[in-house]
């Protein structure tokens, strides 16, 4: 992304966080085993892996489905019932969800992002205005008015291959939903429903974690895409498609330490 396009892509965000120190002297790049991979702020790219290929992103997808459900302003007492059509059409992966429980929208967001439920997922999007397929209007909708063209989706889960984003897209979202309250207190919460969080991250207070989430799916690989703040300022970082879960939080921890060096250069 040109440095013209990514001031595009972040205008009426500029000036919420000070600009860092020049970049003088880089660390050597970490060795990473994801395919993928992306650290930068507001200013710049600090690292970038095959940054600008979209691929897919499994349940990194969900938090644009909470982004969608929270920009329509839909209730978020209203109560949902889970229904056989939500859990065929996740494939009935696991979840606490039962069919003919009720959860409000609230609730099935917090699932959703806490416990990456794919139900949640289902239920969200089929209750939305219109169904399905406004939910995926909107969600391509909100990534439009960023900029943001390399997002594309077949599911609100990620379950679905057609799910794909760059890493440098991603990124550049992270950041964004990062001056949300609602997603840096999501992105922390330990457990919903006695369900622990999925990424290990939000259990580490040694990192200040301010959004993110982690995927896995055979076409994705292992995903994790999280925002931090690291000496003051916003990074987002991004591993797409890492061998397996222990590497892909070995690559999000040289992506963290890197990043640390870098904007201590």
């Amino acid at each position: 992304m040109s440095v013209e396009r990514r001031r595009l892509v972040l205008a009426g965000l500029a000036g919420l966080l000070p600009a860092p120190a020049a970049l003088a002297a880089l660390p050597p790049a970490p060795r990473l085993t994801a395919r993928h991979a992306w650290a930068g702020n507001m200013n710049d790219t600090l690292l970038e892996v095959a940054a600008d290929t979209p691929v897919s992103i499994a349940s990194v997808s969900k938090l644009i489905t909470a982004w969608v459900v929270l920009s329509a302003d839909l209730p978020l007492d209203e109560r949902i019932r889970i229904v056989a059509d939500d859990a065929e059409r996740a494939q009935h992966t696991a979840s606490q969800l039962a069919v003919g429980s009720t959860h409000t929208r609230g609730q099935l967001l917090e699932w959703l992002l806490v416990a990456s439920d794919n139900r949640a997922a289902m239920a969200l999007s089929r209750s939305f205005p219109g169904g399905w397929p406004e939910f995926r209007y909107a969600m391509r909708a909100l990534l439009t008015q960023m900029q943001l063209f390399s997002f594309d989706f077949g599911d609100p889960s990620g379950l679905s291959p057609l799910n794909k984003a760059s890493a440098r897209d991603l990124g550049v979202l992270l950041v964004q939903l990062s001056q949300v309250p609602w997603f840096r207190d999501l992105a922390t919460r330990p457990a919903v429903g006695g369900k622990a969080n999925v990424n290990r991250f939000a259990h580490d207070r040694s990192v200040s974690l301010l959004s993110g989430k982690t995927g896995f799916t055979s076409a994705a690989g292992y995903c994790l895409a999280m925002a931090e703040r690291i000496g003051g300022q916003v990074v987002a970082l991004v591993v797409l498609n890492s061998r397996d879960k222990e590497a892909r939080a070995a690559d999000m921890n040289a992506l963290r330490r890197y990043a640390q060096q870098a904007l201590r250069a």
